[in-house]
């Protein structure tokens, strides 16, 4: 497969796969990267240490923790396809 027809078919792909590999594995990550840091971490506690004036329930303070454990690796996934794209014009080789 040339380096022409690898770029056709990667922008031929439907908007709704291309989001779609960005938001499930960050999804799935952040599931993991929650669990992990929750089974360390009390909620209550954290929100103790950094919070005193505010009071939450311990599922707030998971549901807050996997939202931005998402927001996090949705923004790294998202730049990472970014990077991915392939180049409008090919670069001159200089020799």
């Amino acid at each position: 497969m040339t380096a022409s027809a690898d770029a056709s078919t990667r922008r031929s792909l439907p908007m709704i796969q291309r989001l779609g590999a960005v938001v499930w594995p960050s999804f799935f990550t952040a599931a993991v990267m929650s669990a992990v840091f929750f089974a360390f971490i009390d909620p209550l506690e954290l929100q103790q240490i950094s919070f005193p004036q505010h009071v939450i329930s311990r599922e707030v303070g998971y549901s807050l923790g996997f939202f931005m454990f998402w927001a996090g690796t949705l923004c790294a996934c998202g730049v990472t396809a970014l990077l991915m794209r392939p180049a409008s014009e090919q670069e001159e080789v200089f020799e």
